[in-house]
C-alpha cells in the first residue's frame, strides 16, 4: 500500500491528527482539568454514588451535559462553570429552598416530615368507615341570569339516621375526576365531578369535558379544602344536604 502521500505517517500507524481532531482532544482534555475528577452521570443511571460532583449536573443520552434544576444543555464544562456561576442557577437554587443539603438531597426533618406525612395517609386509609350505602341525589340543569352561562345544580341528601358519627368534622368534597384516571378505556373522552363523605359511597355525575368551570365570584366558604370547593359547594350540617353547583364556559 502507498504512504509516501500520508505527512508524517510510518508504516503501520494513522496519519498526523487533522486541526479538528486536535481541538477536540484539546477540549476533552480542558474539561478533565476543569472536573478536578468530578463524576458526571448520565441521568438514566443510579445515583447511589453522589460523592465528589454536583447534583444539578448529568450527561443526556448523546452525552451532552445538562442542568436539571435549570433545563439547560451544555457542549463543554467550561459552559458549565459559567453557567454555575451565573444568575439564573444562583436564582434558581435560593428558590429551591434550604431544604436540600449540598448532594441535592433532602435535610433530615424534610424525611421525618414526610415519614410522618405518609405514616398518617396510611393509617386514615385503614381506618376509613364503610356503610356501602349510597346517598340520594338529584341534579338539575341551571342557568346564571348574568352571563347566561349554563350549568348543573346538584343535591346530595346524606341522611343523618345514618351517619352514626355525631363527631363528624370533615364536610362532604367534590374534586373533578378526568375520564384518563379510570381504568375503562372508553371512558378517556369523560370528565366527572365526584362527592365523597365518610362512611357513605361516592357520588360521580357526568359533566361536558370540552368546557370549563366557572367558579361563584360571589361566594366563598374560606374553610373548605380548596377554591374549587370553597366557592361551588355548601354543606347543610344541619340537614345533612350538601349542594354543589357548576356553570361551564
Amino acid at each position: 500500500m502507498d504512504y509516501q502521500n500520508r505527512a508524517g505517517s510510518k508504516k503501520g500507524g494513522g496519519g498526523i491528527a487533522s486541526d479538528s481532531q486536535a481541538n477536540l482532544a484539546r477540549r476533552k482534555q480542558v474539561d478533565e482539568l476543569l472536573r478536578q475528577g468530578q463524576q458526571v452521570p448520565y441521568t438514566f443511571q443510579d445515583e447511589a454514588d453522589e460523592l465528589n460532583r454536583n447534583p444539578y449536573i448529568y450527561k443526556n443520552h448523546s452525552g451532552k451535559l445538562v442542568c436539571k434544576l435549570c433545563n439547560t444543555i451544555h457542549t463543554a464544562w467550561s459552559s458549565v462553570e459559567r453557567h454555575l456561576s451565573g444568575n439564573k442557577h444562583g436564582l434558581n437554587v435560593l428558590r429551591r429552598g434550604s431544604a436540600n443539603d449540598k448532594n441535592g438531597g433532602p435535610s433530615k426533618q424534610q424525611e421525618d416530615q414526610d415519614h410522618e406525612f405518609l405514616e398518617a395517609v396510611d393509617s386514615k386509609r385503614r381506618n376509613l368507615r364503610h356503610n356501602g350505602i349510597v346517598p340520594d341525589c338529584k341534579t338539575a340543569l341551571v342557568k346564571d341570569k348574568e352571563t347566561d352561562q349554563l350549568g348543573i345544580a346538584i343535591q346530595v341528601d346524606y341522611n343523618a339516621e345514618e351517619d352514626s358519627n355525631d363527631e363528624q368534622v370533615i364536610s362532604p368534597f367534590i374534586r373533578i375526576v378526568s375520564g384518563l384516571e379510570l381504568s375503562e378505556s372508553d371512558q378517556n373522552d369523560k370528565k366527572y365531578v365526584v362527592i365523597a363523605y365518610e362512611p357513605f359511597e361516592n357520588v360521580a355525575i357526568e359533566i361536558p369535558s370540552d368546557k370549563e368551570i366557572v367558579m361563584n365570584k360571589n361566594y366563598e366558604d374560606r374553610s373548605s379544602l380548596d377554591e374549587l370547593n370553597g366557592k361551588c359547594t355548601f354543606w347543610d350540617v344541619d340537614a345533612h344536604k350538601f349542594y354543589v353547583q357548576l356553570f361551564f364556559a
